[in-house]
């Protein structure tokens, strides 16, 4: 984790001191929005049960953009995103669990903007994330009042691992006043499953986020 940690301020330092050497311009951008989560599942074991489907979930970030040209930029920043998913089947039997669990997520995306006459334009971002697990929860229907819940745990003896990365797009438009609002699709590329599952488990979402750029 440290050296993906150090990894990402030597980006961020090297786009900050390009821009600064090449005049690019910048901005900076605050967002807030719905996910749509679900795991991707696959080799799982012969006897092992486990299904999930989507769920409802949020999302709070910053991002920093810079633009060495009018038209293509580099985007990063930081996020804490909610994924998870609704398991149908696990763990806890044919019991209905929800699933949210939090990640702080750093991405690294080449934009692409068309602008209008107006100033206002449409960007596609295209790129890649590393995310590590803060905290989750099960909620478990069914339970003597209803309902209850208990804590994902991350590391290789919790529920899931506790770093994720893999890849993220998404497109948008962005007002002459600075509002903007995007469509985003996020791919776990690492297998986030416990050390001893049966299973492959990958995470995924789809998002709607509104936002404003400074």
């Amino acid at each position: 984790m440290k050296k993906i940690g150090l990894l990402f301020c030597l980006t961020v330092l090297c786009l900050t001191q390009a821009a600064q050497a090449q005049q690019w311009t910048g901005d900076y951008s605050v967002y807030a929005g719905v996910t749509f989560p679900r795991y991707f599942l696959s080799d799982i074991s012969s006897g092992v049960s486990r299904e999930a489907a989507p769920t409802v979930n949020g999302q709070l970030g910053a991002l920093v953009s810079i633009y060495p040209t009018q038209y293509v930029g580099f985007e990063t920043g930081l996020s804490v995103a909610g994924l998870g998913a609704k398991l149908e089947r696990s763990e806890f039997g044919t019991r209905e669990v929800t699933q949210h669990t939090y990640w702080l997520q750093a991405p690294l995306s080449i934009v692409g903007r068309m602008p209008f006459s107006d100033s206002s334009y449409v960007f596609l971002n295209v790129g890649g994330y590393i995310g590590y697990g803060l905290y989750g929860k099960n909620y478990l229907s069914g339970s003597y009042d209803g309902s209850a819940s208990e804590d994902v745990s991350f590391g290789n003896d919790g529920t899931q691992q506790s770093i994720d990365y893999g890849f993220q797009m998404g497109i948008g438009y962005q007002t002459k006043r600075g509002y903007r609002i995007s469509f985003n699709y996020l791919a776990g590329i690492r297998d986030v499953a416990p050390d001893k599952a049966s299973y492959d488990q990958r995470n995924g979402a789809f998002s709607i986020s509104i936002g404003y750029r400074f």
